[in-house]
């Protein structure tokens, strides 16, 4: 295995286990945020690569979904070792792609190494069958079965973990898939294929096409992936609004779904909540990658009582964590989208704050939209109400609010967090443990961490979210028993 430094250089697709850019191709320029500069070109799926790509996974599907698992687990025992030792090429790819620094990179690495090994601990209680018996004596085996072609969908902001997740599930409960890679990280999806061809998995298990740059172009070619008859299931990760779009024509199709989409997750800090460990804990889940997770921190409701003392402490954080000046967004069009938030809230009257305790909203903004590159400072703001948009929309950019209630009515901030339309992620911090996980109960979402920051995953557990956050499960032997279906072969005694 080896990478590219070539800006010549164009990303192919995997197609029946070997790279190929068609005749006829569109072709496109990959760019390095925040700069925007050229990193390399890519070849991007069309309909006929979908055709062809689907009927290799097609053929695949015969012989690979009647391997034992052990066999599927040694080649991700083996894909975990080849990765393990390509820390360097990960970061190269993830600096070139998405502008994210070696810590991003690590983590994405060491999840995946996980995930690879892991897998091997719950598949093969995933797919054990089950006999039962009937009251009228009747015998039965209830047995979960692959559904065939997956068709997944792959997003750019963890391109590693999100690319990994798309396929790895799918294809070790015994399916074959045809992914649509990320666009803005076709390389780094494009590096997945390598590892887990170089790993012994038969060609055509696995096909990996970027999806074209354009909205209409990529539509064309999503509808052409799910409308094909032989892809039987289809799973999605990224925002909300693509999604729905994506649902729409499955449903039409007629095929199943699992989305994961986006967030507008929740920090909720009760009274007695540790300060010191909410602020670093708020910093990290809104700044991590620019702010660019699903699970990012993007609201964090506190008490008024508290409000004043927090803020004091969070410049300080923010710049030994996040050193000044800016951290990058992946494009143009998300800072100015964020741009556009920030205006509309210092206008309805909040106040903006930066790790420098600057607090003038004006000259924040205004310094930031002078700045040629798409790079935003880390920043929080104070004094926000639910008429701004940005109280509503998922930012995915280093920003969060601060929204202040009665500390003494705690039902209150749980009903505002239930209202949110997102339900993926929400973090609870007190000292009272049980009283913390007695709230979690009660607050509308796929995971509560009871002091912890927000964003959490590892793949031995359930991630997923409900509301306009989606649906289905990724992670653990529940990721598995997603990709199949169940199947009762009865028979009388």
């Amino acid at each position: 295995m080896s990478f590219e430094k070539d800006t010549s250089f164009f990303v192919p697709l995997w197609v029946n286990g070997t790279t190929v850019c068609p005749e006829g191709s569109l072709k496109y320029e990959v760019t390095t945020p925040p700069s925007q500069s050229l990193a390399w070109k890519a070849c991007a799926a069309t309909k006929s690569s979908i055709d062809t790509a689907v009927e290799s996974a097609s053929q695949a599907f015969v012989s690979w979904s009647k391997t034992s698992c052990s066999a599927r687990i040694s080649i991700f025992s083996k894909a975990a070792d080849i990765l393990e030792s390509k820390a360097d090429e990960v970061q190269y790819y993830f600096d070139k792609e998405i502008g994210a620094g070696e810590a991003w990179s690590s983590f994405n690495l060491n999840f995946c190494v996980d995930a690879l090994r892991s897998i091997g601990d719950v598949l093969e209680d995933a797919l054990r069958s089950e006999a039962i018996k009937g009251k009228d004596g009747m015998m039965g085996v209830v047995s979960k079965v692959p559904y065939g072609v997956v068709g997944a969908i792959a997003p750019w902001n963890a391109p590693l973990i999100l690319g990994l997740r798309g396929l790895l599930a799918p294809i070790a409960a015994g399916n074959t898939v045809v992914m649509l890679a990320a666009p803005l990280a076709p390389m780094t999806h494009h590096f997945l294929g390598l590892l887990l061809h170089s790993a012994g998995l038969p060609a055509g298990v696995l096909n990996i096409l970027p999806a074209p740059p354009a909205p209409n172009d990529a539509a064309e070619v999503v509808e052409a992936l799910v409308k094909h008859s032989a892809i039987r299931f289809l799973n999605f990760t990224g925002s909300t609004a693509v999604g729905r779009k994506i649902n729409e024509v499955a449903g039409r199709y007629g095929k199943p779904v699992t989305m994961e989409l986006g967030g507008k997750c929740v920090t909720l800090a009760l009274q007695d909540a540790d300060l010191d460990k909410l602020a670093q804990e708020l910093v990290v889940g809104a700044y991590l990658n620019s702010g660019q997770i699903c699970m990012s921190t993007e609201l964090a409701l506190i008490p008024t009582s508290l409000t004043s003392r927090l803020v004091e402490k969070l410049p300080s954080i923010m710049s030994q964590i996040f050193p000044p000046p800016t951290l990058p967004l992946v494009t143009h069009p998300s800072k100015r989208k964020v741009l556009n938030l920030l205006a509309d809230a210092a206008l309805k009257g909040a106040i903006i704050h930066t790790a420098s305790g600057e607090q003038d909203s004006p000259t924040i903004l205004d310094k930031i939209s002078k700045d040629p590159n798409s790079s935003l400072p880390p920043l929080f703001l104070t004094k926000v109400t639910k008429d701004m948009e940005i109280y509503h929309t998922e930012t995915f950019a280093p920003v969060f609010c601060i929204f202040e209630y009665d500390g003494d009515n705690v039902e209150e901030a749980i009903k505002t967090t239930n209202n949110l339309e997102y339900g993926l992620s929400v973090a609870i911090f007190s000292a009272d443990e049980d009283k913390a996980i007695k709230i979690a109960g009660e607050i509308e979402s796929g995971a509560v961490h009871i002091n912890h920051m927000t964003v959490y995953d590892n793949p031995s557990f359930p991630h997923g979210g409900v509301k306009g956050s989606g649906y289905g499960r990724f992670g653990g032997k529940w990721g598995v028993e997603e990709f199949t279906y169940i199947k009762t072969v009865t028979r009388a005694v």
